[in-house]
């Protein structure tokens, strides 16, 4: 199956300069990353807060520069493409934010959201061919016609998410972003949106990154799940398999903190939420809060390896099945 995306050994860090006197200072984001997005496919991107996602979905989108290492977005090297290649590719690769409040201009309405970007590409010039576009454009996200002149204080927070996601799809891309888009909604809000997402990945065979911190989210829409943790994807499986069958310590801990109605899941193993002293300083960076750990983690980081068929792992407390 062709890949959409494809991302190699990808690295980003950021430089803080110090005034005057003094070295300045380095912060490593992203380390090593490799992954890839398939054809008509939603890969899930999970960790916690601060671990990246967010830096990968901006070097991918060209707002951050990798520090080294290939993005390659429907086969063009995002960081060697000059602009008006990229614009062409702003076709093809649109995001949808997580906050549907700062993500619309307050002064535009419906209408001029939506056109914007058509704008931008001259496309639908014919002013009867462009008004039929919206109407389907906003029907196709369960949205009435009616709304096309109101303005997004009018709207509630899902709604807005639906215009949003409509702007996305306007130009009608191959490969669409979702950063947390359903993180800051009302948990029935998120139910009414993750099934429209499912619905038009079904409909529009659209590639998506789906990145979030809520494994419950994944699991309902995502075809695979990569977990990072600070930088680092450290495990990789289809959906259902990284929830019964959890290779990495780290994977395991998040799955151990998501409620259960019935009580089952996975148990918290000692040592995974704080840290032991002396370890801050080995290869692992899990190592510190790794019951797990041994001797080999304080020596050398592991890398993404496949242990069975379509499953990684990045530890050497497991081994291949």
């Amino acid at each position: 199956m062709t890949a959409r995306v494809e991302i190699k050994n990808l690295y980003k860090t950021y430089f803080r300069r110090k005034w005057l006197f003094g070295k300045g200072e380095s912060f490593p984001v992203l380390k090593d990353v490799t992954l890839s997005l398939p054809e008509n496919s939603v890969l899930g991107l999970v960790g916690e807060s601060g671990c990246g996602k967010t830096t990968l979905c901006k070097v991918l989108l060209g707002i951050e520069k990798p520090t080294s290492g290939t993005v390659l977005a429907d086969g063009k090297n995002t960081a060697e493409i000059s602009k008006t290649v990229w614009k062409s590719l702003r076709r093809v690769m649109q995001v949808v934010y997580q906050d549907p409040y700062s993500s619309l201009d307050p002064r535009m309405n419906v209408r001029q959201v939506l056109s914007e970007p058509l704008d931008i590409h001259g496309l639908k010039k014919d002013r009867a061919e462009r008004e039929t576009f919206l109407k389907g454009l906003l029907a196709s996200v369960g949205m009435s016609e009616t709304f096309l002149d109101r303005y997004p204080h009018e709207f509630s927070g899902g709604q807005r998410q639906r215009i949003c996601i409509a702007r996305a799809l306007a130009l009608e891309p191959k490969i669409l972003v979702a950063d947390e888009p359903v993180s800051a909604l009302d948990v029935s809000v998120q139910a009414q949106i993750l099934n429209l997402l499912k619905k038009i990945k079904r409909e529009r065979k659209i590639s998506m990154l789906f990145v979030t911190h809520d494994f419950a989210v994944a699991r309902f829409l995502c075809d695979e799940i990569a977990v990072m943790y600070k930088g680092r994807i450290v495990e990789r499986a289809p959906a259902e398999e990284i929830f019964t069958r959890p290779l990495h310590p780290y994977t395991r801990a998040l799955l151990a903190a998501v409620p259960r109605v019935d009580g089952t899941g996975f148990a918290l193993a000692a040592g995974t939420p704080g840290a032991e002293p002396g370890r801050e300083n080995w290869a692992c960076p899990f190592a510190p809060r790794c019951a797990a750990a041994t001797e080999d983690c304080r020596a050398r980081c592991f890398e993404l390896k496949e242990v069975s068929p379509r499953h990684w792992c990045a530890c050497g407390a497991i081994s291949a099945e």
